[in-house]
Formats: C-alpha cells, structure tokens, sequence
C-alpha cells in the first residue's frame, strides 16, 4: 500500500493521523472547560469563595486557634502548580505586604480564608505571594 493510499480516508473511518488531531484538540477543550468550571465555582459572587473557608484549620486539632489557610484538597494539580509558583505562603516576611492590603486579595467574613483572583485556593489575609499588587490609596 502506498503512502497515499494509506493517506485516504475510507468513508465513515479515520486515518491515525486525523484521529490524534482531534484527540488533541478535544483533550485540549476539555482541559480549557475545567479550568473555566473551577473559576466560575470559587470567584465571581461575594459566596464563591466561602467554598475555600471550610478546608481552612482554624485551630480546631490542638493549634493556638491561629487560621491556617494552607490547606489544598480539592484543588487541580495545576491550581497548586498556579499557587507554588507564585510562592504563596500564609504568612508574609514583608511588614508592608499582605493579602489584605493586595488589589487582588477578596476578603472574607472575619476569621475566615478569602479569596484571590490569581491564586487559587484559600487565602489568608496575613499571607503573601508574588504576583502581590498595593491597593489604590
């Protein structure tokens, strides 16, 4: 058989070649439409990021009762990517930065993890990452 005998699609049938195209276009779709799903579940409405509260440790198993906002179940493998590779930490070195005082940080009912439209996952408001951005006074 040749090249372009093998080439040919039969009717109704794919080539190997064509069948890996849209194996790759379908698998990128699909990646794009969880990626939107998850951001459409936590951002958007003041109760979006509530969701992320429940997995914080607000000292419930023997801490000083200090919120522990660290906690990633739940989230994509490429979300924690997202938040490593920002550093994210729970708790800034920097006296002048903080989650509270960044223009990205949602912030919470008090006691409770907030929000960022960058980092996913709960956000303490003492924390701290690299994409942090002031405030307007």
């Amino acid at each position: 058989m040749s090249i372009n005998e093998r080439d040919q699609q039969v009717e109704g049938q794919l080539n190997r070649r064509e069948f890996f195209k849209r194996a790759a276009v379908l698998g990128a779709l699909a990646a794009g439409g969880v990626t939107m799903l998850s951001a459409c579940d936590k951002g958007g409405e003041a109760g979006g990021d509530k969701a992320a509260a429940p997995k914080a440790n607000a000292g419930g198993g023997g801490g000083g009762g200090e919120l522990s906002c660290t906690d990633t179940t739940g989230l994509e493998p490429a979300q924690i990517s997202v938040r490593e590779s920002l550093n994210y930490v729970d708790k800034t070195e920097k006296p002048d930065q903080d989650c509270a005082n960044c223009v990205l940080y949602k912030p919470a009912a008090e006691g409770e993890c907030g929000g960022c439209a960058t980092v996913p996952g709960p956000i303490h408001p003492k924390g701290w990452c690299s994409a942090w951005a002031a405030k307007p006074a």
